[in-house]
């Protein structure tokens, strides 16, 4: 049992120094432009909860996250009262992952009614690349805002997304 305890601390400790969250949740956060920065559409190779958004259109929101970072976790249930709240206004949200389909079914299936938003699988990392890429971020959980196909704010989920959302919606 002390073997397994020290494990998850050491995994824990490393998850911490190789940045899988950015430790100050506002650090990073970002408004683009006023008429925000064109993006691609969504390469996903599968959609794991919900079905396909299309972000050309509307308000949505496309974060990026794994079910190993614990600081993802953390916001999952934040984003579900986020797609709870805006539903009803069209905002969609999308977590992305670029991990196996069996671990992450396996991790959706789990969390059940905690994660009430669409999820899908990267294609290739090509999603990845066109958001966390393009801004040059390198931790997550990392959120987008995207208004009418265009990138109107980035950051961390926990920090300033709703009012992120309330602007792109005016």
């Amino acid at each position: 049992h002390l073997m397994k305890i020290i494990t998850q601390f050491c995994f824990t400790v490393l998850l911490f120094l190789t940045g899988c969250g950015l430790s100050d949740p506002s650090k990073g956060n970002k408004t683009v432009s006023p008429g925000g920065d064109p993006v691609g559409k969504l390469e996903v190779a599968n959609w794991v909860k919900g079905k396909s958004v299309d972000i050309s259109k509307g308000v949505n929101v496309v974060e990026f996250w794994a079910t190993w970072c614990p600081p993802c976790r953390t916001s999952i249930p934040h984003l579900t009262e986020t797609q709870v709240k805006y539903k009803d206004r069209g905002v969609n949200i999308v977590g992305v992952t670029n991990e196996s389909l069996d671990t992450v079914e396996t991790f959706v299936k789990r969390m059940g009614k905690k994660m009430e938003y669409s999820v899908a699988i990267d294609k290739g990392r090509s999603t990845s690349n066109e958001f966390m890429g393009r801004y040059n971020v390198g931790g997550i959980p990392h959120a987008f805002v995207v208004k009418n196909g265009k990138v109107v704010w980035h950051g961390h989920p926990m920090s300033g997304l709703d009012d992120a959302i309330e602007n792109a919606l005016k």
